[in-house]
């Protein structure tokens, strides 16, 4: 029995563009997860796994009514809602976080003045992200970032595209891993749990869910695992998805 749905955010629960949200279907999204939250036996609750910072999750929280605790920045940080604290996953130590300041150092004094239209995303502490709307330069960016990572000790590092961002993570910190942290706390099976997500950062959710499904705009990479793939983009896929007899409460 499915006790608890893990859902990213962009690209599911929101388009990854830089846009206006559909009120009206987020205000769908809201009722679902606010009833399951209140107890309601129609629904199963919902919880957050993105790679999204702390205060963008918290808000999300507070307009969902989200009780579980949320995953941020794709699995370095657990954010719980009711006691407003954020705690680093058991694999991020301090020198991790050292070398990724120093990391985020040389990105924002050497490439963004490179690179016409790149953006680094503020509010992280143990991952880094990137976006442009002209995704053609990532593949030059990955390379350059690697390199210097190498020099940094103790620095050992991740790159992952999605359709707009280039998301930079500690070695071993996945959302995988930490989901499988978030079921220990709670006593939750693999049974338990259904994933949500649509591009290759999400393959980790995936391994830690027995059930797991995708929108339409998901990548190639996620279709060929999911167990369901909604014919509709984002947060129309993920109501869609939400109806699935799979996900149905008791």
């Amino acid at each position: 029995m499915i006790k608890l749905i893990i859902s990213d955010v962009d690209g599911c629960i929101s388009p990854e563009a830089s846009l206006a949200w559909d009120r009206v279907l987020f205000d769908q999204l809201a009722q679902y997860s606010r009833a399951a939250s209140a107890d309601d036996k129609a629904s199963v609750p919902l919880t957050l796994c993105t790679g999204r910072p702390q205060p963008y999750v918290e808000v999300l929280m507070k307009l969902l009514d989200i009780r579980y605790p949320a995953i941020c920045e794709a699995g370095a940080v657990y954010y719980t809602l009711q006691d407003n604290r954020s705690v680093f996953a058991a694999s991020v130590s301090p020198l991790m976080v050292e070398g990724l300041q120093k990391l985020r150092h040389y990105i924002c004094s050497e490439l963004l003045p490179r690179y016409t239209g790149l953006v680094y995303q503020f509010g992280k502490e143990a991952q880094l992200s990137l976006f442009c709307e002209d995704p053609s330069c990532f593949p030059e960016l990955t390379k350059e970032i690697i390199d210097v990572a190498e020099t940094i000790p103790g620095l050992q590092i991740e790159i992952t595209p999605t359709h707009f961002y280039l998301n930079i993570d500690l070695k071993g910190v996945t959302k995988g891993a930490a989901i499988e942290g978030l079921a220990a706390e709670f006593g939750f099976q693999k049974e338990n749990l259904a994933g949500i997500g649509d591009t290759c950062g999400d393959l980790s959710i995936r391994d830690c869910v027995s059930f797991f499904a995708c929108p339409s705009n998901a990548v190639p990479e996620i279709k060929a695992v999911a167990n369901y793939i909604s014919p509709y983009p984002d947060i129309q896929g993920v109501l869609d998805i939400l109806k699935h007899p799979t996900l149905q409460g008791q």
